[in-house]
């Protein structure tokens, strides 16, 4: 059947979107009816179901002791330690509802979500890095969230594979890298932006292939250049001598210099690479990819974000891949997931899941929470195969005939994602805060929950601006000390393994949080929207889409016209 594209009007902004005949086609093949949510809409619901970057001390359920979460204290959830959780030591199944024909479903899931444990944190096989959150095969890590394979670092976010990093957001394959933002394959590569197959280059942007590089923009392949200036190997030395990056102060006034300099230079409409056939923003060696962001090997991929390796023939998934396929409208699903719709924290080779959440190595289950191994269960309860299937659907027709109505009047029948009041999560605590930042008035008012659960109270001893401003002069007393940082006024510590990096880089302590070095490596990151724009190189009329909004200073070139000016 071929369709016509269709335009809708999103039940929750109000405004147009289109369904394309491509789109429509994807929804008869995995049996889904079309959305009545706009994708940004749909995307910021899924994302107020992960918790990318916040940790609490709540009491465990089982044992009562206080532990580290990623839920507040306040959810009305109940949890256990990770390990425990994943032993062998109680039975979800315990919990299994009878399915009531009398009550929407999301209702009854939202019951079954409240009364069944959840992992305190998330992480797979992990070594010595208690204080990281959806995270796997890591070892010595600390304050890490969103990565993987990792070893004696700190500070990362949306990271795979690093070895001796600190401060972090977005790569792959690095080692001993500081303060970076979308570098890959790089080494010794500090305060710098979306660059590749980098060897000791600092405070550089759009850099790929290049060695000893210093405050240089869109060079390739390139040696011993200083602010984009060929140097002889022995000037370069000389100018980078000259630049002491001991010094917190220098390297503040570097960072305000480079600032200046990077925008004189054009920036490619997006930082794509290696990617066929695709439109978004920092597509790497994939194909036929629309309408993504951070999408690394992927293909027939649509409305998709932070796909980190391998992810096919999906729409609206939202952080991981790893060999997923066949995903629609799911949140932090992959590692070999197959045909799965409308869950989240469901991984581990699972297969069949509809509407589950925090189930692993299941398959063929519905409305479920907390499963492992299991098959053929509806809210928690074991049927055989011929019940299970006849069950489905009844249940599938009864979710459209009663449908849940939020608060707002916002209707969710078979085929939306979850409601958001079903999250564990305050839009404050999750990803969807991140990304689309809203103050407190305005969560509420469009029936989000806010929560100012995670105030500490420390004693402070000592100010970040009274911190010495040469890593030569700190020495291991500094480890003791509870910081104040600058900027926001929060406390926070230098690890031992931290301190010992500095020193051997020869940079300075930070004197602001991990939080705000985070937000200010963050705003390299463009928004997760499209826009229509021209080529602004004189004479050039190429169109294209771009997630560097028109009001934005910098100046925007197609492919073709950035590659002219690439050195």
């Amino acid at each position: 059947m071929e369709y016509q594209p269709e335009k809708r009007i999103c039940q929750n902004c109000k405004k147009d979107f289109t369904i394309e005949s491509d789109d429509f086609s994807f929804y008869e093949k995995i049996k889904v009816p079309p959305p009545t949510f706009c994708p940004e809409c749909r995307m910021i619901r899924r994302f107020n179901f992960r918790n990318e970057g916040v940790l609490f001390r709540r009491l465990d359920s089982h044992s009562n002791k206080e532990i580290f979460s990623g839920f507040s204290p306040e959810a009305d959830i109940i949890t256990y330690e990770s390990n425990y959780w994943f032993g062998d030591n109680w039975d979800p199944i315990k919990n299994g509802m009878d399915y009531d024909f009398l009550r929407p479903f999301f209702e009854q899931f939202k019951k079954l979500l409240s009364i069944t444990p959840l992992p305190a944190r998330s992480f797979l096989n992990m070594i010595n890095s208690d204080y990281c959150h959806e995270i796997s095969y890591s070892k010595n890590s600390y304050l890490c969230f969103n990565s993987d394979y990792v070893e004696n670092s700190a500070y990362l976010r949306k990271i795979n594979r690093a070895k001796e990093c600190f401060d972090l957001y977005e790569g792959f394959e690095n080692e001993l890298c500081y303060e970076d933002v979308m570098i890959d394959k790089s080494y010794r590569t500090f305060f710098s932006v979306d660059c590749e197959n980098c060897l000791d280059v600092w405070f550089s942007k759009g850099l790929r292939g290049c060695t000893n590089c210093f405050g240089c923009v869109n060079l390739t392949n390139k040696s011993n250049y200083f602010f984009n200036e060929q140097c002889t190997k022995e000037e370069y030395l000389k100018k980078f001598n000259s630049f002491n990056s001991s010094s917190y102060n220098s390297v503040l006034d570097m960072l305000s210099r480079i600032a200046i300099f990077w925008n004189k230079f054009p920036v490619k409409y997006a930082r794509n690479i290696r990617a066929i056939n695709s439109t978004g923003e920092r597509i790497v060696d994939s194909r036929n990819v629309k309408d993504c962001f951070s999408v690394r090997k992927g293909e027939n991929l649509r409305y998709c974000q932070d796909m980190q390796s391998q992810a096919s023939n999906s729409y609206d998934y939202s952080v991981w891949g790893d060999g997923a396929e066949n995903i629609y409208e799911c949140m932090t699903c992959g590692l070999g997931s197959y045909n799965v719709k409308f869950c989240f924290n469901s991984w581990n080779e699972v297969y069949d899941l509809e509407y589950c959440g925090y189930c692993f190595g299941s398959k063929n289950c519905f409305g479920c929470v907390g499963l492992q191994k299991k098959q053929y269960c509806i809210l928690n309860k074991q049927y055989n195969k011929e019940e299970y299937f006849e069950m489905i659907e009844k249940i599938k027709k009864h979710m459209k005939e009663m449908p849940y109505i939020d608060i707002k009047g916002r209707v969710y029948s078979y085929g939306e994602f979850f409601p958001q009041e079903i999250s564990p999560l305050a839009y404050n605590e999750s990803l969807a805060q991140i990304y689309f930042p809203l103050n407190q008035n305005s969560t509420n008012e469009i029936g989000f929950i806010w929560r100012d659960s995670n105030k500490r109270d420390y004693k402070m001893t000592i100010d970040s601006k009274n911190l010495p401003d040469n890593i030569n002069e700190v020495d291991d007393k500094i480890l003791e000390e509870i910081i104040k940082c600058e900027n926001c006024g929060k406390a926070y510590k230098i690890i031992e393994r931290e301190l010992q990096f500095y020193k051997n880089i020869k940079l300075p302590l930070p004197h602001i949080c991990p939080d705000c070095r985070f937000i200010n490596r963050f705003r390299f990151i463009n928004p997760l929207r499209l826009w229509h724009r021209k080529c602004m190189h004189e004479g050039c009329n190429n169109e294209f889409e771009t997630s560097y909004a028109p009001d934005r200073p910098e100046i925007v070139y197609c492919e073709k016209c950035y590659q002219q000016e690439v050195y």
